[in-house]
């Protein structure tokens, strides 16, 4: 996909009011026109000499202005490609949650706090909103869960674990709240990930997936709720997790597998 006319119009006109700070004017163009749809995904932008000739910058402010919007995930440079503009990706913003939550003072005991409330309400919620579909899907990452500890493949444990939350997120059908907690799923896997052994199936409570799961299928937003609260509370039963909720959350993000 190129870059179509109407883009190339207004960068001419984007030239001669850049200014000072030019690379972040330049920024301030490429970002509204992703933004808006007018460089579309996969749009792949014009060699360096040309961009930077159709702004009216040099490729130093051209470099500073792409490499600021690689950093927000809305370019990719690809080698032998070329800059294109990227598929819609909430990464960015997740290690940024992530980077935010390490550097604080708050610790894993805090965040798990925070989940517990989000969570407890994403659980009511799906339980009015979900479909078959979705509690089909849950079952498969409840599965996948279980197979991965029978295996000892830890990483495949907590990305199966992760992926069963976010299906409750998925399952309250609200894209706008799915787009802005979604990120938090990798909160979830780093916190989840601390608070067990590696190849210590025994660390798993296993039981509670079920039990939201089933509270979920009945629509019974009150018992999902309480399902959600007790797989937290439960937690509460291991030294490991005890041990861990007074360390700052920086310490979660390191014992990551």
């Amino acid at each position: 996909m190129t870059v179509s006319s109407a883009v190339r119009d207004a960068w001419s006109g984007a030239a001669s009011a850049v200014g000072d700070l030019k690379s972040d004017r330049v920024r301030a163009v490429l970002e509204q026109q992703i933004l808006s749809g007018e460089l579309a995904t996969g749009t792949l932008l014009p060699p360096e000499p040309e961009l930077s000739e159709a702004l009216g910058v040099s490729r130093t402010v051209l470099r500073d202005a792409v490499r600021a919007l690689v950093a927000r995930g809305l370019l990719t440079v690809r080698q032998g490609r070329g800059t294109i503009v990227a598929e819609p990706s909430d990464a960015a913003l997740a290690s940024a949650m992530v980077a935010l939550l390490a550097r604080s003072t708050v610790t894993v005991g805090d965040v798990m706090d925070a989940r517990i409330t989000i969570e407890t309400m994403l659980a009511r919620l799906a339980a009015e909103s979900g479909t078959q579909d979705d509690w089909d899907a849950l079952a498969a990452h409840e599965q996948a869960l279980m197979g991965a500890i029978r295996a000892g493949d830890d990483v495949a444990a907590h990305q199966a674990h992760a992926a069963f939350h976010a299906g409750i997120l998925h399952a309250t059908h609200q894209p706008a709240l799915a787009l802005m907690l979604h990120p938090m799923n990798k909160v979830a896997l780093l916190t989840g990930a601390a608070s067990v052994r590696r190849g210590a199936m025994e660390d798993w409570d296993l039981e509670a997936h079920r039990a939201i799961l089933d509270a979920l299928r009945l629509g019974d937003a009150d018992a999902a709720a309480e399902a959600m609260r007790r797989h937290f509370a439960d937690l509460a039963k291991s030294p490991l997790y005890l041990e861990l909720l007074g360390r700052p959350f920086a310490e979660a993000y390191f014992s990551a597998p």
